[in-house]
This record gives C-alpha cells, structure tokens and sequence, in this order.
C-alpha cells in the first residue's frame, strides 16, 4: 500500500509571484458579453454574484505561460537566493509553451541554469504545484537534491478571449453558456518556490506531512485544451469537496489532523461558493482560509503559491503557525500539506 510521506529535512527555503499585467473585472467581462446574456436573458451582474470574483490578471495575448514562470522565479532570486544552488528545477502549469519540448527545459535555459540541473514537466491540473513541492521534498529527504526550483505560470487570456468569442455565435445556448462558465473565472500569474534542506535554513517554513487521495471516475467533469475548457460546475464542485473531506479524514487519521489545528489554510480557489462549500464539508473556520479569487480568480496551479507569497507580503503568516496547503485537480486529484513556520 501507498505510504503517505512524513518530512523531516525540507523547508520552503524562498518564494515569489508574479501578477498579470492587466485587470480585467467582471464587470467590464459581462459587457464585452452584453449580447449573449441579453439574448439568452441572464442577469446582469451573474458571473461577480455567482462566483465571488471582482476581477482576475490577465497578460498580453501573445506571453507563452512560461514567461509568467521565468518572471515569478527572477523575482526570487533577486530577493536573494544565489540560483547556482539549484539542482532540479518542476514545472507544473496546466498551460503549455508547446507539446514539445518540456516546458521546463525552456525556463532552465532562459534562467541561466546548469547543464546538471535535471528538470521536467509535472501536469496534474491545478494541483500540480503541490505534487511538485512533494516530489522535490521527497528527493531532498532521500539525499539526491539539495535546492528544487518549482514553478508554475499560467496565462488565461487567449483561452477567455476564444471563450468569448464562441459564447457570441449566434447558435449558443444557455446550455453552451454555462458548460463554458468555468472559463470566465480564470486568471493569469505565475509563481516560484525553492525547497531546501531545512537544517541549513533554520528560519523557513517547514514540511512536515502530506495525505492524498483521488477520484479518477469524475475525470470526466472538466476538460480543457488550447482552445477551450468546458466544466460541469455542478457536478465537479460535488465530487470535489466530498474528495477533500475524504483526503482531509486520512490526514485527521494518519497525522492527527483537526480544522483547529490549522491557523491558516492556502487554498487552490475557484470561486466564494467552492471557498465556502470547501471550509464547510472541512470544519475549517472560514476566517482561516487566505482568499485571492476575489482579485485575481482562479489561477489554477498558481493559486497556492501565488496565495502564500501574498499572505506573506501582507503579515499574515507569522512565526509558530501551523499552515495547511491545500489543492483539488480535476481529475479529480486532492493533496493537502502541512508547513510549520518556526
């Protein structure tokens, strides 16, 4: 049987983000789709209410998600981390520069990294940021890396523009209008972490276990290409919480885990109805979780990260707490990890 890891070395030992260039609000989204939600009767002001979401970051039409990642890891290492240090470098973004080569290998070269750093692409929808920090800790438990470099960039803006402009055809139906929903709530950033031997950074958060379970028989809920994503919001935010408080069960059995004992909860976000359905099924006090999607949306396996980088910047992450970071995928696909701050 699958072990569920215990982490005793690794820390998050640097982070950053970056933020999409431009803000676009719901507001000025729902006028650009003025004709299709007069002609199919919704109401206005649907997708701010529905979702929770004032605005999301969107970047040039023409940025290859892999520059969101290069900018997030630049910004790390200018706050100090000597790259040189770096031996494995994961991406993890659900948008691709191209099918082939690794994303990764593109953002090794243009990072000035070494020709013995080994990196490769990790794709497990939004919770790919998560399955790379576990793998890199993994390595870094085992002796075999010192410093991960992982990343994750997303740019949204050409997929809701191709959204937008099928949503105008004049055969769509309110049918095709919400198959298509999950598209409008998506944003654009990227982000950057290094984890790394945790005795050499007395200072940093630190892993200290990690519980994940799945549901491959809804892999079906969402689906997504270069062109286009289409979601049963219904259904995939159903399976989805009832996945996490399964996962969230394993961790309360197997590492003692309680909604209590979190102080702070950074989350994969969607929209406010997941955000609250997901600390509801949990127990978690809603105060607890750190919300981004009113501002940023839904910025798939960014979210994580990108969320921790802000909490930090603003003071709330402090010392002694108990953090849990926590993501679902489609697929469906659900890790959490729990990080100490010293």
């Amino acid at each position: 049987m699958r072990q569920e890891p215990r982490f005793s070395k690794t820390a998050i030992v640097a982070w950053a983000r970056d933020e999409g260039l431009d803000a676009l609000s719901s507001k000025a989204l729902e006028l650009a789709l003025g004709t299709v939600i007069e002609k199919l009767r919704l109401p206005r002001g649907l997708l701010a209410s529905m979702t929770g979401i004032k605005a999301r970051r969107l970047y040039p039409s023409d940025w290859a998600p892999s520059q969101a990642s290069i900018r997030a890891a630049e910004k790390l290492f200018a706050k100090g981390f000597d790259r040189n240090l770096v031996d494995t470098v994961y991406s993890t973004s659900v948008g691709r520069d191209f099918l082939e080569p690794s994303m990764a290998s593109a953002i090794q070269a243009a990072l000035g990294l070494g020709p013995e750093v080994k990196s490769l692409d990790l794709g497990s929808a939004c919770l790919g940021f998560i399955d790379g920090l576990e793998l890199a800790a993994l390595k870094i438990e085992a002796g075999l890396s010192d410093y991960a470099l992982v990343v994750a960039g997303e740019n949204s803006r050409p997929l809701l523009e191709n959204t937008i402009t099928m949503l105008m055809a004049p055969e769509v139906k309110v049918r095709d209008f919400f198959n298509n929903f999950a598209s409008l709530t998506l944003g654009s950033g990227g982000a950057a972490m290094v984890v790394g031997p945790a005795d050499n950074h007395p200072r940093a958060p630190r892993l200290i276990s990690l519980v994940s379970k799945t549901d491959p028989k809804g892999n079906h809920l969402c689906r997504g290409d270069f062109t286009s994503m289409t979601t049963d919001s219904t259904l995939l935010l159903e399976a989805g919480v009832a996945l996490a408080k399964r996962t969230f069960d394993k961790g309360a059995q197997l590492f003692k885990w309680s909604p209590e004992a979190f102080d702070l909860i950074v989350c994969h976000q969607v929209s406010e109805v997941n955000t609250k359905r997901f600390a509801q099924a949990l127990g978690l006090n809603p105060a607890s979780i750190i919300e981004t999607y009113p501002e940023y949306g839904n910025m798939g396996p960014v979210a994580i990260p990108f969320t921790f980088d802000l909490a930090h910047e603003r003071g709330l992450i402090k010392s002694g707490q108990r953090l849990g970071l926590m993501g679902i995928g489609s697929g469906l696909c659900c890790s959490m990890m729990e990080v100490m701050t010293p």
